[in-house]
């Protein structure tokens, strides 16, 4: 059971790991190889960015709903959260980069956001009762973040708050879309058929029938 939150635990293991390196080797200098926006020197923070944390603060608050949430989406499927993560830390933080303010955006909150939009926005998408009740408990949980979406907070990146929650809506619609196409062979349709083909009697393929066939009425 604990493997199937494998990616998660190891996804939050690395960044207190990086943030104890930083600390403790690099005397915090690696916080400043966050995203930059709209400089070439900051692009490569869109991958660092959720990796580097301020304070020991900064990273605890960020702990316990990086885990939670992730661990929703881990429980839905290892695939699934592979996707999520590396389409929200590209998305959210190429938005971040185009679009924030002219500072060093770091931490963790823009992919905790990433991860709500996803969530929240499955009912919509989705339209089962699994997860509208997932997107529920997701609201009521952690519906109060949203607030982190507003400019309040001089030190707070509101803009990759903002950049997360857009990417995250994003995927649900994506990844809901990409789930509700039919997987179907270019040969042979989804009973196994050839197309045009039907099933004769025990089971062989056989050709389509041909006529003559009733009159269809006339309307």
């Amino acid at each position: 059971m604990i493997k199937r939150f494998t990616p998660i635990l190891a996804l939050t293991a690395a960044c207190w790991l990086v943030f104890a390196l930083n600390s403790l080797v690099w005397q915090g200098h690696l916080a400043q190889h966050g995203i930059i926006p709209r400089h070439l020197t900051g692009l490569a923070g869109i991958i660092w960015a959720p990796f580097l944390h301020a304070s020991f603060q900064h990273l605890a608050a960020n702990t316990v709903p990086l885990l939670v949430l992730g661990a929703i989406i881990c429980a839905r499927g290892k695939g699934e959260f592979v996707v999520v993560t590396v389409g929200g830390i590209l998305l959210g933080g190429g938005l971040t980069w185009l679009f924030a303010r002219n500072a060093c955006h770091i931490g963790a909150s823009g992919l905790i956001f990433c991860y709500f939009g996803y969530v929240a926005s499955l009912a919509w998408f989705n339209r089962t009762f699994g997860t509208l009740c997932l997107s529920v408990v997701c609201i009521l949980g952690y519906g109060g973040m949203i607030r982190g979406i507003l400019p309040t907070l001089a030190g707070v990146s509101w803009e990759g708050h903002l950049a997360g929650l857009v990417a995250g809506v994003a995927l649900g619609a994506f990844m809901s879309k990409l789930k509700k196409e039919p997987a179907v062979n270019p040969i042979f349709d989804q009973a196994g058929l050839f197309k045009g083909a039907t099933r004769a009697p025990g089971g062989r393929t056989g050709q389509p029938p041909t006529g003559p066939f009733p009159r269809s009425p006339q309307r």
